[in-house]
C-alpha cells in the first residue's frame, strides 16, 4: 500500500523545465491537463502570457524549478 505521503504530483501553480525533444526545453507554469486528439497534454503558461501544449509521450522529463504557493487557508467564522 502507497501512501499519500510517498505520492508526487504535478501540482498547478508551479513552474517547471519540461524536455521535449530536439527544441530547448518549455519553462513555464502549469496550468492543468488538456487533450489534443486521442493524446493527453500538459498545458504550461509561458512568459508572456502564452499557454503551450505537450502532448506526454514528447515529454523525456520535466524539472521542478519552483513550488506551487501554498493555498491560503481562509477560517470560517460561524
Amino acid at each position: 500500500m502507497i501512501s499519500v505521503e510517498n505520492e508526487y504530483v504535478i501540482s498547478v501553480g508551479a513552474k517547471y523545465s519540461v524536455n521535449h525533444g530536439d527544441e530547448e526545453p518549455t519553462v513555464g507554469i502549469f496550468k492543468g491537463f488538456s487533450a489534443i486528439s486521442s493524446e493527453t497534454a500538459l498545458v504550461f503558461e509561458l512568459e508572456g502570457g502564452m499557454l503551450r501544449f505537450i502532448s506526454l509521450p514528447q515529454i523525456i522529463y520535466l524539472d521542478l524549478l519552483e513550488a506551487a504557493p501554498k493555498a491560503k487557508t481562509s477560517k470560517r467564522k460561524d
